[in-house]
This record gives structure tokens, sequence and C-alpha cells, in this order.
């Protein structure tokens, strides 16, 4: 009689979430856009949930991580907005050159 193989999916689940918070963390500090940084952040996020919920983590702690992803959302889409409302322009290049001129104007003054 041959037995059933019982295959665990949680060291493939964890390897998942670790992935997805390296590449958030990655897109997070290496893309100059400030939309892109915080989808990064938010990439990086659900890794992290998603390797809690792997480890066995209790409803709880997923309850608030998922609440804690969503403050950082709402927070962050703020603060782009703010950075448009500001600058003009999301990019990092564009904003340090922005605050570069201000920089120049301020000193002939």
């Amino acid at each position: 009689m041959i037995t059933p193989t019982v295959v665990s999916l949680e060291p493939v689940l964890a390897a998942g979430a670790i992935a997805l918070v390296i590449i958030g963390a990655l897109a997070a500090l290496l893309l100059g856009n400030a939309i892109k940084r915080l989808a990064g952040l938010l990439i990086a996020g659900f890794g992290a949930i998603a390797a809690l919920a792997a480890l066995g983590a209790s409803d709880g702690a997923l309850i608030i991580g998922v609440a804690v992803l969503f403050a950082q959302t709402a927070i962050g889409v703020a603060l782009v907005v703010r950075l448009q409302e500001a600058y003009g322009a999301v990019d990092a290049s564009d904003i340090d050159a922005a605050d570069a001129d201000s920089d120049v104007q301020d000193r002939a003054l």
C-alpha cells in the first residue's frame, strides 16, 4: 500500500515573503520617483505580513500588520500629494534641483 506524502508549503511561502520584502526594499531604495518608492514600501509590507502568516503568527498580529500598512499608505500618499503641490514634481532629481535653486536664491538675498 502506498502512503501519501505530506508536503509542507511553509518554506515556499516564507521564501516568497522574503523575496517580496527584498524586492520592495530595493525598489524603495533605488527608485527616484516618490510614488514608486511608496509602492516599494507597500510590497515590502505585504511581504512582511506574508512572512508573519507563513510563520504562524496570530490573527491579531496579522490584523495589526495590515492596519500599520494602511496607515503607512495613507501617510505616504499625503506626503506625495504635498510634494506635488510644493515642488510640482515627485521625482527626487526634480525636487533636489528645485531645492538647489531655492538655496541659491536665498543666498542672493
